[in-house]
């Protein structure tokens, strides 16, 4: 019966939702600003669940709060700590995160990145044009990244004529051409820069790493040199 007061289940109700919005607010400093941008479909899945669990440990009066406390505690920390170890090995970010994936190479589609990703060509044209780029014959590069992002390079015929493209008189511009990502060696695309894997790990070497998969970016510039985005502990070194 209505008595124009509250009795000890609004008491109870309004300190579970203070606890859950107090630990849900620790949670989300816990876990960064990844969960705000970037995420890859991993991320995606923990922040609704964590959600889910807030808005249950509320709502429902038969579940324990020490019960979703730790629900929460759970899957709030385990894919921080996951996070963090994916810092520390290559290896170990490629499992929890997945691996950029090129799509698109010299306007054409790559029919084992489209089966492997579970993609159609409509699909990706639908990427495409969503950033601006209509024509595939367009398209110099295109990589998936694992937050589900199409990242285009453009071929030079298609992009808009700048300062440094009039004064080059004439001559022919190679485009920069990643060899390695996140740690995994693009062995297509040292294929077409006529490179050898060989050459590859004695350039990283000089500069400190002992294998590829200290390599967060490899990349073919223009003038023939190589771009290193190294890491070393827990700096990251550049060197150009």
């Amino acid at each position: 019966m209505f008595t124009g007061g509250l009795d000890l289940i609004d008491y109870i109700f309004f300190i579970k939702a203070l606890i859950s919005f107090s630990f849900l607010f620790i949670l989300t400093k816990l876990m960064g600003k990844k969960q705000l941008a970037q995420l890859t479909y991993f991320d995606y899945i923990v922040g609704i669940t964590i959600g889910n669990f807030t808005a249950t440990m509320v709502i429902e009066p038969e579940i324990r709060t020490m019960d979703a406390v730790i629900a929460l505690t759970v899957w709030g920390v385990l894919p921080t700590f996951m996070s963090y170890f994916s810092r520390k090995r290559s290896s170990l970010r490629n499992t929890f995160e997945g691996r950029p994936t090129i799509v698109i190479e010299n306007g054409k589609f790559r029919e084992d990145a489209l089966i492997k990703e579970n993609l159609t060509a409509h699909n990706l044209m639908l990427l495409l044009r969503k950033d601006g780029n209509f024509k595939l014959q367009d398209i110099e590069l295109a990589i998936l990244e694992t937050n589900g992002d199409l990242s285009v390079i453009q071929k030079k015929s298609a992009r808009n004529v700048t300062v440094q493209d009039l004064t080059q008189s004439g001559q022919t511009e190679k485009e920069p051409r990643v060899l390695v990502i996140d740690g995994y060696l693009l062995e297509r695309a040292l294929k077409e820069v006529n490179l050898s894997k060989e050459w590859l790990l004695e350039e990283i070497r000089k500069e400190g790493a002992s294998d590829l998969q200290e390599v967060l970016l490899a990349q073919l510039q223009p003038d023939g040199s190589l771009y290193l985005d190294i890491w070393t502990g827990n700096i990251k070194k550049l060197h150009s």
